[in-house]
């Protein structure tokens, strides 16, 4: 597995829990905030229906009571005050709702539904606590909203003068509500609730879009800081690790004077050009030569010199060869040539090219020098050492003939 995959599998897997994190916190708090501007919203409501029914009490119903006996006005009644008022806010703000439900009430528009009824119970049989207010949720969908009820106990006196009995209620009253309804309460007993129903479904979906918005900005913020990261470490680390690597790949491989591999790596290569040979049932053949007279050289012009005669002849020596062949510095002025699907003959052309080149112009400061050259193809039963001493083998008969040849290996005992 490579640096890069790992650092990238690391990376992901970091980034992806930090999403899921992060997207986890987010979505919780704008959910809680969602619900909290709900609630909030909710206690102005049910604080405004208290504020309208204290004016109605203290400011509006002691001026209008006088006029009781001629007519009836449900504007003095709190309840109706404050329904009435904030019914208007409807229009402008749908779902918003305000409700003063009765289970027996006078104005039947506030008769409780089903679920107000129940609410109504938990109060009357002190599941909800005596007087205190509860909250909840209602209805499904864009129809969801949350509540909060109060219970309507009744506590004043003057009360039962309208909810008592009908032979003592208002005539006037009678008239426009009949004497059917809103009768028999008593004191101290809770006959509804006072209820406010604000929408869930705007701060809730306004939380949703948020959270998408969000959680868009730090995925987007995230690939940039994947894509960064990863332009980084190929800047930083791989492209300069690579570089290392090849530069030690050279170092471990190549020779530093002739720029050609080393014999540990002619080795390998061989080894694995004569497994795909016997696969192909081909030809391959080496050439090993040495420079003649190179200590002379040594001797005679110095050692710089005969690093120079060296690293002519690696050059001249690649001028002639393709590029699926290889050429190895084998040690000291020795050199050694690995050619593919090349058989004897052809193997002997090549290396009488290679020492024409290196005899036919002089080097700078020595003049002209001359190798001996050995060759042998390979039979596909031998290994490689065995390849290469025939080769070697080969290149002590020309040294013995004279210097300056190429002679052709026996084939292997």
């Amino acid at each position: 597995m490579s640096l890069r995959l790992k650092f990238n599998l690391v990376l992901a897997g970091v980034l992806l829990l930090a999403v899921a994190g992060a997207g986890l916190y987010v979505h919780r708090f704008l959910q809680q905030s969602a619900i909290e501007e709900v609630q909030h919203n909710s206690q102005i409501m049910m604080h405004a229906a208290m504020a309208i029914r204290d004016y109605t009490t203290e400011l509006v119903k002691p001026h209008l009571d006088v006029t009781l006996a001629e007519k009836f006005l449900p504007q003095t009644v709190p309840a109706y005050a404050a329904t009435e008022t904030l019914r208007r806010l409807q229009s402008r703000f749908p779902g918003y709702e305000y409700k003063e439900a009765v289970l027996n009430p006078t104005n039947l528009r506030d008769r409780a539904t089903e679920w107000e009824e129940r609410v109504i119970s938990d109060f009357r049989e002190g599941r909800a606590g005596a007087g205190k207010e509860i909250s909840g949720e209602v209805g499904e969908g864009v129809h969801r909203a949350l509540y909060v009820a109060r219970p309507i106990t009744i506590r004043q006196a003057q009360c039962m003068a309208c909810h008592s009995t009908p032979a003592v209620a208002p005539q006037t009253m009678l008239k426009v509500y009949g004497d059917k309804n809103g009768f028999g309460w008593g004191m101290h007993e809770t006959v509804g609730i006072q209820v406010v129903k604000v929408p869930m479904y705007f701060p809730l979906e306004k939380a949703r879009q948020t959270f998408n918005t969000v959680m868009t900005a730090l995925v987007g913020s995230f690939l940039l800081l994947f894509v960064a990261l990863n332009l980084s470490l190929s800047s930083l680390v791989i492209e300069p690790m690579a570089r290392l690597n090849r530069k030690l790949e050279d170092l471990a491989t190549k020779d530093f004077l002739t720029d050609l591999v080393n014999r540990r790596r002619f080795f390998e290569r061989l080894e694995a050009e004569m497994a795909n040979t016997r696969i192909k049932k081909g030809s391959l053949s080496v050439v090993m030569f040495d420079i003649d007279f190179f200590k002379r050289i040594n001797d005679t012009f110095g050692h710089d010199s005969g690093d120079v005669v060296l690293k002519h002849t690696a050059l001249r020596v690649r001028e002639l060869l393709r590029s699926s062949d290889c050429a190895a510095r084998f040690g000291g002025e020795e050199f050694i040539i690995l050619l593919k699907e090349t058989p004897l003959d052809a193997a002997m052309a090549m290396a009488e090219a290679v020492r024409a080149r290196i005899a036919g112009a002089p080097f700078d400061a020595v003049g002209h020098v001359s190798a001996s050259f050995g060759v042998a193809s390979w039979d596909h039963q031998e290994d490689s050492h065995a390849l290469i001493k025939r080769a070697d083998a080969a290149l002590y008969v020309a040294k013995s003939r004279g210097r300056n040849c190429v002679v052709r290996a026996q084939g292997p005992a």
